[in-house]
């Protein structure tokens, strides 16, 4: 493509953070077989480290999504199971995307086949325990039985406790667009010879081949209202801050909000704290801010963070004070949680362009 159509970096929020759980069965499972509940684990060397699958970190998004008050996609009983697909309307059809390769919506067959499908704008990782897995276990016992005149059916579950890790990219650019936004498709100019895309101005999203020619394609989206988008971003963040157990909440109710967090407001679908210890791993039994690693992390990528309004690097630490502990010599800005999630507000407000006036 000629060099006067100019492609912007995308760009996105990248998130990582601790949460403590102090006696849970996370992302369980039962074998009917032994009547025990098991956990889900990963195996490195002799060591077996619980898990939440990034499925069930996105379902705890979604319902805490709903708990805050937002509408939510209705779901479709169907095999399997899937929502209605809208984007437009729900905000978790936009946030996580779906799969619906049949629709038939608008009864033009190429826009449903780009519309079927769209991709979550959230990309994580799962809920990874710091600690590895210590063989401890619940008995209970399930007490239905004595309706009928039966016995009380014992049970055991696998428990856990310790640290917990899980590292966000959001798509920020994506947000309110995209597949599931797509109004009509436009033909462009036509061609004879791909070689001829590298002299063109015009944009285009794909080619479509028609005999000896190829015809340049256009998506025709659906308006995007800046304050709609600004408002999902925003909301997520609160699902994040305020995040909620789904499943089995009633037996193990577990706070999954932020402990400490590291956020950067960054240039292309960077994650650049996604392997980094957040804690000192040197203090043994500590919960002391990894400050270290942090500003190792932060001296490699900061050319990648966009700048806010006074040209700094838009990254953030927060805490909580009452649980992780400030190194004495530290020198980053490290505050208060609340004080973290309002500065991510400013990059979104940022990002979408939103000012007093609106």
């Amino acid at each position: 493509m000629n060099s006067s159509v100019t492609l912007q970096p995308s760009r996105g929020l990248a998130i990582t953070y601790l949460v403590h759980l102090s006696i849970a069965s996370p992302s369980g499972g039962r074998s009917e077989i032994e009547n025990l509940n098991v956990i889900k684990k990963i195996r490195e060397g002799f060591l077996d480290y619980p898990y939440a699958s990034s499925q069930a970190m996105k379902r705890a998004l979604r319902d805490t999504l709903k708990g805050l008050g937002y509408p939510l996609s209705p779901v479709i009983n169907s095999s399997p199971a899937k929502t209605i697909g809208d984007p437009i309307n729900f905000i978790d059809d936009d946030l996580f995307g779906y799969m619906d390769a049949g629709s038939k919506k608008t009864g033009n067959s190429e826009v449903d086949k780009l519309n079927g499908i769209r991709k979550s704008v959230v990309s994580m990782t799962p809920l990874l325990s710091l600690k590895e897995f210590k063989d401890n276990v619940d008995f209970g016992a399930n007490m239905m039985g004595l309706k009928t005149g039966g016995n009380p059916m014992p049970y055991e579950t696998e428990v856990h406790r310790g640290w917990y890790r899980i590292s966000l990219y959001i798509e920020l650019d994506r947000i309110g667009t995209g597949d599931g936004f797509i109004n009509n498709i436009k033909s462009g100019s036509e061609i004879s010879k791909i070689d001829e895309l590298s002299t063109l101005d015009e944009e285009f999203d794909y080619v479509q081949e028609k005999g000896k020619k190829y015809t340049l394609m256009k998506k025709i989206y659906h308006e995007k209202d800046k304050n709609i988008t600004y408002k999902r971003a925003k909301a997520l963040l609160d699902a994040i801050r305020f995040l909620a157990p789904s499943g089995r909440s009633s037996n193990w109710l577990i706070d999954l909000t932020p402990k400490l967090l590291v956020a950067a407001y960054v240039n292309g679908a960077r994650t650049p704290f996604l392997e980094c210890p957040l804690l000192d791993e040197s203090v043994k039994d500590g919960n002391v801010i990894g400050d270290k690693a942090i500003n190792t992390v932060i001296d490699t990528f900061s050319d990648g963070f966009v700048e806010n309004a006074e040209k700094k690097p838009c990254f953030v630490v927060g805490y909580r004070d009452d649980l992780i502990e400030k190194p004495a010599d530290s020198n980053i800005d490290v505050m208060a949680m609340k004080q973290a999630f309002d500065i991510m507000d400013e990059w979104l407000q940022q990002h979408f362009q939103i000012t007093n006036e609106d």
